[in-house]
């Protein structure tokens, strides 16, 4: 296996292992989960003028919003005749929102916490699916556009996800868990792809490289 393709996928292994890790924690460790609803109580601002800002944000995360970024995505891909960096766009955002929709299914689960009151998080809240949504377009932004672009591009990505990361925990949809989960799928999804690009640019340049090759044979 190539060593840039490596890297990658270690790192798709190292989030893959994070959120199991995760996981584990947010549904068996009672003090990880009092730490949660700790931290949450610091972000909870329902009914108020930050309130009404988040729940404005948090659209960004819902799936009309979703589909129109992705279709831009891939519209920038297209115009700039990267097919293959499409398709990554399109992996990535498919692949991060049904591996969320699935978990959140598996890993329902009430998570009880007296301090919250009557405000509990529902039971199949991790993890987040606004926060994956945006963590995933953010990163297929990313594959699309120019080198030069990426690192703006990145940043801004990363201001998004933090932004609808804080908003689903200011309306108490999410514990900080949740959100945390979410920005590990998506971001194990984008390691994936970006690993089937190098392996796919080196089999295109071995395959130039043989051709190359054999018309210096066939000429001599």
């Amino acid at each position: 296996m190539a060593r840039n393709v490596r890297a990658p996928l270690a790192g798709c292994l190292a989030c893959a292992v994070a959120f199991a890790i995760l996981a584990v924690l947010v549904h068996k460790g009672d003090s990880v989960q009092h730490f949660d609803a700790v931290l949450l109580g610091h972000f909870v601002e329902r009914g108020s003028r930050t309130g009404s800002v988040a729940a404005g944000i948090v659209l960004l995360g819902d799936l009309a919003a979703l589909l129109s970024l992705l279709a831009i995505a891939c519209g920038i891909a297209l115009v700039r005749h990267r097919p293959r960096a499409a398709l990554a766009a399109l992996f990535v955002v498919a692949g991060a929102s049904l591996t969320t929709q699935l978990f959140k299914a598996l890993l329902a689960h009430p998570r009880f916490q007296a301090l919250l009151g009557a405000e509990q998080i529902g039971a199949n809240s991790f993890p987040s699916g606004h926060t994956t949504a945006v963590a995933s377009i953010a990163i297929a932004f990313v594959f699309v556009v120019a080198p030069e672009w990426r690192p703006a591009v990145g940043l801004i990505g990363a201001g998004l996800v933090a932004a609808v990361g804080c908003s689903v925990m200011a309306l108490g949809w999410h514990y900080p868990s949740d959100v945390l989960g979410g920005i590990f799928v998506a971001s194990g999804w984008g390691f994936a792809a970006l690993a089937g690009l190098r392996a796919a640019r080196g089999g295109s340049r071995r395959r130039s490289l043989q051709l190359g090759s054999r018309a210096a044979i066939s000429v001599k």
